[in-house]
This record gives structure tokens, C-alpha cells and sequence, in this order.
């Protein structure tokens, strides 16, 4: 085992272009990243141009990259700045190894990778044309219309709390990400679409008695057909989506408002791991969908109201409104919302869950010279990778301000890396990297630097009669991080969040989430009591541990709300966040304001449905106190109010002065406590 400073395996020219982790995923990572069958996938990439137009060289290899043959050799002049396509793996490595598609990249502001699919969820590239696309039908918009999205995981659209009537549903369309695809009937080169007149007709015939027969329906779409590979979601009793999709809109068939459901169900990848593979471009591409389908339902030259909730999160990013989802989001958002003609669209995203996960450290050098260490505590039985981001303050001009060096458990220590390095730190054993660390900048918006730290798994699961596993492990225990200051005043301030590695609600537990185990940190009071506030002499902070991708400046942001206790849960998190670069403060403190994700402490979670009809489960978090607000938006938007940022902000307001001190602070209550009533009918009792 042992520490050295590496080039660069790519072209250093575009590493400020092409996302960080993809070094990893591409690189040391790839048996974690990649499916195992290299011929038989394809590697979705969100691009972000730096106009609204193709130039022609671009456009020209970029086509090639695509191999799909029917694009045009014309490059398009209109197009939007945020675009996904799926490359063949081979092309893939081609694109990121080989120094004549420095142009292609050089036309980018960015460029991210997504978990791969099955070539099967993909366009062919043998395809001519895709099939002859056809607009959702719908009947007549009224005033009261709404269209109301989710993005989610685990899409119950047979429920009974999604229908008008036993054998019409109220969800115009699913689209699964993931599925086999489709031809296009989505409008996008991948996945699977399901349109209310087949789930309609699924209603009619899949039934047993008087019931609808929902494991029918889902076994018919292959949502939950054991016979396929992959994760079904639909076959457990309960699920994250079905949750969130009926607190946000779910009513009994007879008393449902004119509220159009159109579902985005995320490949199963983005949501099983989330320990550093971006779910960028199939959540760009969730919100497009949502915001194309209902333009359809209106028809032309029409607009309806529209709001989406999209109950996801992330830890670690620069907290400042500049992570890709984040500019994506904004972007869609202002352009429909600035368009004269268009109604609303408003998106609604949970603060996060981690106020104590121990993932945020803030580091200000008192003088020159100073070392600050961090130990962080990896977890045995951790089977997925594990990252670090530490964020440096924006800087004027560039220089070599921060040191960073890495010791392992074993107490071997690396060489430093600088800021500005253009070399990459790797520790290899048997000629294996179980970690590396680089340097990497993030030119505008975001302008600052960032050291990426990324781990190998501490356990795999080995072949069948192999004494050792095929692929590298990373030792368990603390290593200790130590950042020396070589010019950073006492005011600049080093930001350093561990990425989320969780298992989320119902998927096998693989990741374990790493966190810094420093001793200043007390977890608890002498009761026993978890301590919620920090103290300001320990560097690891409860403090800005808000969602990575909730502080954009379109986003209707919501934290967690004790409704008998009527304060925050333990978990729910906040700001402050980082002022954008040139700014003379940050956009948000935290979230819009706080609403009900548990009924009482000892009645966790609220209530919402199952996954089959009839059925009732409780789940707790911010990604439930998120659709209630979704709920809340909805009937403002059919009733012709705003149903904006602001809004959501005065009725918090209007609320908290009706309500008992103490108020919780602005950065993680926003403007207050919002009481709303529960979703579930009163007869459910817990």
C-alpha cells in the first residue's frame, strides 16, 4: 500500500467541464458505476451548452458519439442550454479519452454522467426513426385544472386514490424511466410510457368480483414481473412514491378535485444508490416532461398551472444554487414562468433529513501556517463508495491557498495536495486504487474550487469459492484529513460535506454513511436527548446541512413539522447557505417555512397509502412534509392565486403568529411553522 501523485488520466484542458465524479465512475470506481454486461448498456449525459444553439464541429461529433444515424447533419440553432443523450460505453470512454473531441467538450459548460440502463430502455442506434410521435389526449381543461407532477420512485398509478371513478384514472400519463423503451411515445429516447386510456382499460379488465385486480396491472406493464431483472418497487407493500404521490394528491375517487397526475418514475439506479452517481440528467429530464406533458393536456396556444414535487436529496455540493439540478430546475422554471401566456409552474423540494448526520464540517484558520485535522469514520460493510467535497471560498485570483493531506487508518500519510494541482493523489494496494483525491474548479457560475476525496467500498461481496474479492476495498476505521492554510484569511471559510450514502425506504441497505467523528461533537444532552443545537467552537456543524439541491432560487423549499410538539423533528435540516459567487449574501437562510412530517415523537411519520388500494403505512421526513405543501400549492393554483415562494413564506407568517414560542430560526424554519390538516381521513387512526 502506498500514497503517490499521479498526471491526470484524461486531457487536463476540460477538467473544469467534465464533472468530477466522473473520474471516479470512469476511473478507479468503474465495477461500482458500470452494468456488468459492457455491450448491452447505455451511459446517459446531461449537457450543459454554453448557448442555446449547436455549433457545427460540435454538432458533428457529437452526432458521432451518439451513433444514432437518423439525427440530422445540420446542427440545430435552437435547442435548450440543458440536453440529454445516451452514449454506448465504448464511445463513452472514446469521448473522455481521446483528444479529438476537445472541441465537443470546449462547447460545454458542463458535462455530468448518469447511472447507465439496459440498452433495452434505450433508442437503438440502428433506429431510423422513431415512432410517429402522438400528444396526449385529455378532455376539456377547466378553470379549476391543475396538473400536478411527481417524480419519484415506486409510481402506484392503479391506486384507488388516483382515481375519478372505479375505472378511470385521474394520471394522465407515467413515464418509467427505466423501462423497456418505447419507441418515443414519451417524447424522449428512452424508457416507457404509460397513457391513462391503456391504464383506463387495464381498470376495466383486470378484476376480480367487483375489485380491481392492482398486482394484475402491474404484472401486465412488467412493473412486477418477477420473471424480469431489476428491483420492483410496486411489489411491496409500501412505497416511497406511492407515500409522497398521496399526500400530494391523493382524494377518494368521488371527492377529487380536477387535479391531472403526470408521474415520473426514476430508474432504479438513481434512487438504490446514492453515494455519488449523479441523478442529473434523468431529473432535468423528469421536469421537461412534466412541463411538455401538460402544455399538451392544455393544447395549443393554451396554458394550465402546474406543480411538481420531487422529494429527493443530496448532502454534499457547493450549497450555493450552482449544482447542476439546481441550475437546470431554475432555468426551466424562469423560462416558462417569464413566457407571456404560460400559468404557473411551481416545483417543491424537501430540505433534507440529516440536521445531525455529522456530514458538514465549516474550517476557518485562525493565522498562517495553521492545520486543521478531520477524522473521518468509515463504516465497515459499506459495499458502495464513499465521497468527500471540501469547498474552498471564491478567490479573486487563483493560488495555492489550501494543502490537503490524507492519512489512512494505518497511519499512512500522503503527500499534500495543493489547490490548483493538475495531479491526482491515489493510494493503490496490489496495484489497486482504494483512494484517490483531486483538485478541481468549477468556473461560473459557482467559481470555486473543490478537493474531491473519493473511497472504494469497505466490503464486497465476493465470488462464489474466491478467498479474496476480485475488486479493491477500502480499510474501515477514522482517516484523519488535514487541510493547512497557505493564505486564507480568518473571514474565508473551507466548506466540507461527506456525500449521502444511505439506503432509502424499502431498497437493501449496501451504503453506510461516513461521517466525521470528531470528539468536539456531543450527539447528546445527560438525558439522553439528541443535542439539535451546535457549538460554535466545534468545526462539525448540525448547521447547513440543507439538501444539496434545495437551494436554488425557484424552488419552493420545506422542512420537517412535529404536530402535537409543534417544533422541528431531530432530523429536519437547514441553512445557512453559501452566497453565490459576486453576491453580497445568499438568495435563502434555509428553507420556505416548516410543515407536518410527524403526527407527535412518538407517533413517527404521518399517514398516507400503500401501494395497494385500501392500504395504509406511515412514513416520516421531509420528503413527506414536501407533498403537503405540493397539496397546499395545487389549490392555490386553481384558484388563480400565485402559489409561489412568497406565498408559502406569508402563510407561514399568517400561521406562526397564531402559534406558541419559540419559533424556530430562519435558517432552519424559514418564516415559520405551517399547520395543515392531515391528508388521511379522520377514521384512520393510528
Amino acid at each position: 500500500m502506498g500514497w503517490k501523485l499521479d498526471p491526470p488520466p484524461y486531457n487536463p484542458i476540460p477538467r473544469s467541464i467534465i464533472d468530477p465524479y466522473v473520474f471516479w465512475t470512469w476511473g478507479p470506481g468503474l465495477s461500482d458505476f458500470i452494468l456488468p454486461s459492457f455491450d448491452k448498456q447505455k451511459i446517459p449525459v446531461l449537457l450543459r451548452q454554453r448557448e442555446n444553439k449547436w455549433n457545427d464541429e460540435a454538432w458533428a461529433l457529437w452526432r458521432e458519439l451518439s451513433d444514432l444515424p437518423h439525427l440530422s447533419e445540420d446542427a440545430p440553432r435552437e435547442t435548450e442550454r440543458f440536453t440529454t443523450g445516451f452514449l454506448p460505453f465504448d464511445k463513452t470512454r472514446s469521448l473522455l479519452t481521446e483528444a479529438r473531441y476537445e472541441p465537443f467538450l470546449q462547447s460545454l459548460d458542463r458535462f455530468t454522467l448518469g447511472p447507465p440502463l439496459p440498452a433495452s430502455s434505450v433508442a437503438d442506434t440502428t433506429e431510423q426513426e422513431a415512432r410517429r410521435y402522438q400528444p396526449l389526449t385529455s378532455t376539456k381543461a377547466t378553470a379549476k385544472t391543475v396538473i400536478v407532477g411527481i417524480i419519484d420512485d415506486g409510481i402506484p398509478f392503479a391506486h384507488e386514490r388516483f382515481r375519478k371513478a372505479v375505472s378511470q384514472t385521474r394520471v394522465e400519463c407515467v413515464w418509467i424511466q427505466d423501462g423497456i423503451y418505447d419507441g418515443g411515445l414519451s417524447g424522449f429516447k428512452y424508457g416507457r410510457e404509460i397513457r391513462k386510456p391503456v391504464i383506463d382499460n387495464l381498470l376495466v379488465t383486470c378484476r376480480q368480483g367487483d375489485l380491481v385486480d392492482e398486482d394484475e396491472i402491474y404484472r401486465r406493464l412488467q412493473l412486477a414481473d418477477f420473471t424480469m431483472d431489476g428491483r420492483k418497487s410496486l411489489a411491496w407493500r409500501a412505497s416511497h412514491g406511492a407515500h409522497v404521490m398521496d399526500i400530494a394528491c391523493g382524494w377518494e375517487p368521488n371527492q377529487a378535485p380536477d387535479w391531472r397526475i403526470v408521474c415520473v418514475q426514476l430508474p432504479t439506479a438513481t434512487t438504490a444508490d446514492s453515494s455519488g452517481a449523479s441523478l442529473a440528467p434523468y431529473a432535468v429530464d423528469a421536469v421537461k416532461y412534466i412541463r411538455d406533458k401538460a402544455q399538451e393536456i392544455a393544447g395549443p396556444g393554451k396554458s394550465l398551472p402546474i406543480v411538481i414535487n420531487f422529494s429527493y436529496g443530496l448532502l454534499a455540493g457547493p450549497h450555493d444554487g450552482t449544482h447542476e439540478i439546481e441550475l437546470a430546475i431554475d432555468e426551466i422554471l424562469h423560462e416558462h414562468n417569464s413566457k407571456a401566456g404560460n400559468k404557473p409552474m411551481r416545483l417543491v423540494i424537501p430540505s433534507g433529513n440529516s440536521h445531525l448526520a455529522r456530514a458538514h464540517a465549516t474550517i476557518a484558520f485562525g493565522s498562517a501556517s495553521d492545520e486543521v485535522t478531520l477524522p473521518l469514520r468509515m463504516l465497515p460493510d459499506d459495499h458502495t463508495p464513499s465521497f468527500v467535497e471540501i469547498w474552498l471560498p471564491h478567490a479573486a485570483v487563483a493560488g495555492n491557498r489550501v494543502r490537503l493531506t490524507i492519512e489512512t487508518p494505518a497511519g499512512e500519510i500522503s503527500p499534500p495536495l495543493m489547490e490548483n494541482d493538475n495531479q491526482i493523489l491515489e493510494l493503490e494496494t496490489n496495484g489497486q486504487v482504494i483512494c484517490n483525491a483531486g483538485y478541481y474548479f468549477f468556473p461560473a457560475p459557482t467559481n470555486r474550487g473543490m478537493f474531491l476525496i473519493s473511497l472504494q467500498p469497505t466490503a464486497r461481496i465476493e465470488a462464489e469459492n474466491s478467498p479474496i474479492p476480485v475488486d479493491p476495498m477500502a480499510p474501515h476505521g477514522v482517516w484523519i484529513l488535514t487541510l493547512t492554510n497557505n493564505g486564507l484569511s480568518s473571514q474565508e471559510k473551507i466548506e466540507v460535506w461527506v456525500q449521502r450514502d444511505d439506503a432509502p425506504y424499502g431498497y437493501q441497505r449496501r451504503g453506510r454513511q461516513a461521517y466525521f467523528d470528531h470528539p468536539c461533537y456531543k450527539r447528546y444532552d445527560e438525558a439522553g436527548r439528541p443535542i439539535e443545537e451546535d457549538d460554535p467552537s466545534c468545526l462539525v456543524k448540525r448547521a447547513g446541512m440543507i439538501n444539496a439541491i434545495a437551494t436554488g432560487k425557484e424552488t419552493v423549499v420545506i422542512g420537517g413539522l412535529l404536530r402535537q410538539e409543534l417544533r422541528p423533528p431531530y432530523y429536519s435540516a437547514g441553512g445557512p447557505i453559501t452566497p453565490p459567487a459576486g453576491a453580497p449574501s445568499a438568495h435563502r437562510r434555509g428553507p420556505e417555512a416548516l410543515t407536518i412530517s410527524d403526527d407527535s415523537l412518538v407517533h413517527a411519520g404521518v399517514l398516507g397509502a400503500g401501494t395497494r388500494s385500501g392500504s395504509v403505512v406511515a412514513m416520516n421526513g421531509t420528503s413527506v412534509s414536501a407533498p403537503l405543501i405540493t397539496r397546499w400549492i395545487a389549490g392555490e393554483l386553481a384558484s388563480g392565486r400565485a402559489g409561489n415562494r412568497k406565498a408559502v413564506r406569508k402563510l407561514a407568517y399568517n400561521n406562526e403568529v397564531l402559534l406558541p414560542a419559540p419559533k424556530p430560526s430562519p435558517e432552519r424554519g424559514g418564516a415559520g411553522r405551517i399547520i395543515l390538516p392531515p391528508v388521511r381521513p379522520v377514521t384512520v387512526k393510528r
